[in-house]
This record gives C-alpha cells, structure tokens and sequence, in this order.
C-alpha cells in the first residue's frame, strides 16, 4: 500500500547532507572545505529529530508497550551494533599500534565499552587509528553522538505519551516542553560562550537541549489533521522565519519553522511517498558513512585520483553499503 507521506525521502535526504557536510569537514582538502557551507549537518540531526518525534509518537500509539521497545531495538541496534563492533576490531589494520598493543590498550575497551552504551563522547577513537594530517580529527564515527539522544528519547516516549494524552490541552504542554528545551539550550550556549568552556555548549547538545525539535514532531502527529488543513498557509512564514534566525544566529524559533518545513515537505511531495520500497537505507548510510570516509582517506584515494572522482567514487560506496546494509541486516531483523 503506497504511504500518505514522503517521511522515507526525507531521511535520505537527511542523510545524504550529512555525507556530504561530513566530507567538507573532515577530510582536510581545500576544494571541498569551500562548500561546507551548502552542507549543514545541523539541519540533518534536527530534521531528524523532527521526524523522530512524529513517527515515534506514532509507533508508539500502534503498539503495546512491549512490541513498541522490541521494534525500536530491532530498528536500532542491529547496524549499530555491527559498525561499532566492525570499527573496534576491523580498524587494527589501519593503526600505528601492533596487533597486541592494540587489542591489549586500554583504549580499545573503553572504545567498546563506551559505545556499546550509547556514551561515544567518553571514548570516540581507537589506540592508533586515523591519526593522519589530512583527516582533521580522530573519532572514529563522528555520526554515533545522535544516537544516544534518540535512545533517550525512545525511553521517554511513553511517559510522555500518556502524560501528554491525560492532557486536557496537550498542546500546551508541548509549548511547555519547547520552551523549556530552547532555555535550557540558549542559556547553556551563552554562559559557554561568556566562559569560554566547552562544557555548557557540551550539555547544550543533549536530549534536553533538542526536545524542542521532538515536540515539534509530536505536535505534528497529534494534530497532524489541523496541520493538514493549514499547511499551505504555515510554509513560506515558516521560510522566512527559519532564514531571519538563521542569519541573525539564533535557534529559537527555528525549531518550530524547521519543524514545519519538514512536515510540509513530507506531506507535499506524493510522487516520493514510496520512496523506500526497494529498501531504507537512511539509517545505514547515517552510521556507516564516517568511518568510510576516514577509511578511504587514510589509504590514500583523495590523493591518488582527483578529489571530485573520489568524491564520487565515495558516495557511491556509502550507497552500496547502505542498500547492503539493509537487506543482509537491518531487514532481516525487523522481518523477525
């Protein structure tokens, strides 16, 4: 059955910008660092996070309490797992370490161990490995972060669900949850930038910091009929608003035209509602694609051919192992 909406495109989409924002950044090469600013990874994750709350609203009212945490594992996990296990003993053959010093560093278990739950920023890189000139930092997945926040809100769903649902007016609990998400952001980026410490914007980062983005989302589902009936009047407001923050280098109404202009895009666009039916390779491409690039860089393939051919070649080798991905893992998983 074709679906009333284009959510699936949208995420490829997302993801493929960050693919591409991810090769300006990381890969230390003039030629692409000029286009960095056509490739935003931050409108990727908060898109993202938009169409997280939307859909995981959704799963969530579809399913009992058990089947929804079965089907968010089966969805997550898999390839997760996979990627961090796959970096974490495939990556000895790119490191300056021996084979024992590697797998005997302590670095390497607090790598697995870290990552397994969910916590990359304690311990992102491996003993040894992508420590070249031309990759401008060392993790080894830059992409991992988000997922801890997804987790956390998977976690928080129900509860917020059936708080949401006892509401005589959910919508203003969810305004209530925005502001309180764009304070505590807002205010932790200023006191980071008037102290000069990385520890507030760190925090700023976190699932409280991006509930304004999930609440858009959950907005969306549950008047999703009243956001049907206005939508072509809500876009081009939501346009300029988005552009007016953006210049001026504020986020706190972006949440809300973001929000919008992904809804909008996902209920406008009925010639790629069925976008995925030949697989969903959105998530893979997502969690994939960083280590590739760090991987093709290390060997040498921006250098040993032009850097718009290895460009090419690279995006088409995160494709293959997406749509690989998908059909030998992420699917076999979720048919179970």
């Amino acid at each position: 059955m074709k679906r009333d909406n284009c959510f699936d495109f949208l995420r490829f989409a997302l993801a493929l910008n960050v693919v591409l924002g991810h090769l300006t950044i990381i890969a230390n090469i003039p030629e692409l660092q000029q286009f960095h600013f056509a490739f935003r990874t931050h409108w990727s994750v908060t898109g993202f996070f938009v169409i997280s709350g939307f859909l995981i609203a959704q799963s969530y009212e579809r399913s009992s309490i058990r089947s929804y945490f079965i089907k968010r594992a089966k969805r997550l996990l898999p390839a997760y797992l996979f990627v961090v296990f796959a970096c974490a003993l495939g990556l000895v053959a790119l490191s300056t370490y021996s084979v024992a010093d590697y797998y005997g560093s302590p670095d390497f278990w607090k790598y697995l161990g870290a990552n397994i739950c969910f916590l990359n920023f304690l311990h992102p890189s491996l003993p040894g490995v992508f420590e070249l000139p031309i990759i401008t930092e060392n993790s080894v997945n830059p992409s991992l972060w988000t997922i801890k926040i997804e987790v956390g809100f998977y976690l928080i769903i129900p509860l917020l669900m059936i708080g949401l649902r006892k509401c005589k007016r959910p919508w203003l609990a969810l305004l209530i949850i925005y502001v309180l998400a764009v304070v505590y952001r807002t205010g932790l980026n200023y006191y980071g930038d008037l102290t000069q410490t990385n520890m507030p914007i760190f925090l700023a980062r976190q699932l409280p910091g991006f509930m304004s983005y999930f609440a858009v989302g959950m907005f969306g589902y549950m008047y999703k009929d009243l956001f049907l009936k206005y939508k072509s009047y809500l876009i081009v407001p939501a346009l300029i608003l988005f552009a007016v923050e953006y210049y001026i280098g504020l986020e706190i109404l972006t949440p809300l035209a973001w929000g919008i202009v992904m809804l909008w895009c996902a209920y406008s666009l009925p010639a790629l509602n069925n976008f995925a039916k030949y697989g969903d390779i959105s998530y893979g491409i997502y969690i994939y694609h960083g280590p590739l690039l760090k991987i093709l860089l290390s060997v040498g393939l921006f250098t040993a051919i032009p850097v718009w051919q290895a460009s090419v070649l690279y995006v088409a080798c995160v494709l293959v192992v997406g749509l690989a991905s998908w059909h030998l893992l992420e699917n076999r998983f979720l048919k179970r």
